[in-house]
């Protein structure tokens, strides 16, 4: 059998390809999307946002009744960077199908010179008869910097969010003061 490979990359929309005859199995290779950086202020140039996941799925094997079907793939975008100055917005999300995303970025606090939080980025996610097969998390967004401190670097993790739906990135917290929102953290595994 000879092997077939396909690359998708981040449109903002779904992608679909038909599985084509004579498919025993599939190998899957995702990335999620990173998160943004932090808005600067004095305290530093705000925290990095953090990558997104990689995951791996070996030979998934494929049915006769799957053959010329539809495989969907959901490519998670990069979250935005946090803007700098009082009030800036936080960075916007990494989007991805609904119930993917990552989570906006918190807004800087109302004071001069704080940064705002990046965006998280969004999750890759490959489905199979509407059925989810493998999904990579986007990264965590970065934290703002404030006034006598830098913003902290965003992070990944493989656990589920207090949103809803659980796969949805949790929105970064705005900031009261003069210093930096939080990141948001991006849509899991």
């Amino acid at each position: 059998m000879v092997a077939v490979t396909r690359t998708f990359n981040f449109t903002g929309t779904l992608q679909q390809a038909t599985i084509p005859p004579g498919t025993t199995s599939i190998d899957v290779h995702l990335w999620g999307g990173a998160g943004g950086g932090g808005g600067s202020d004095a305290g530093g140039p705000g925290g990095t946002g953090a990558a997104g996941h990689s995951v791996t799925s070996s030979t998934i094997s494929i049915s006769a009744s799957q053959i010329n079907t539809t495989i969907e793939v959901a490519v998670g975008g990069g979250g935005a960077g946090g803007g700098s100055g009082g009030g800036a917005p936080g960075g916007a999300n990494g989007k991805s199908i609904t119930g993917y995303s990552g989570g906006e970025g918190g807004n800087a606090g109302p004071r001069p010179y704080s940064g705002a939080g990046g965006g998280g980025g969004g999750a890759t996610t490959v489905f199979i008869n509407s059925v989810e097969i493998a999904t990579a998390g986007g990264g965590g967004g970065g934290a703002g910097a404030g006034l006598g401190s830098n913003g902290t670097a965003g992070i990944n993790t493989n656990t589920a969010t207090s949103e809803s739906p659980g796969t949805l990135g949790e929105n970064g917290k705005d900031h009261s003061g003069d210093g930096g929102g939080g990141g948001a953290g991006g849509g899991r595994r």
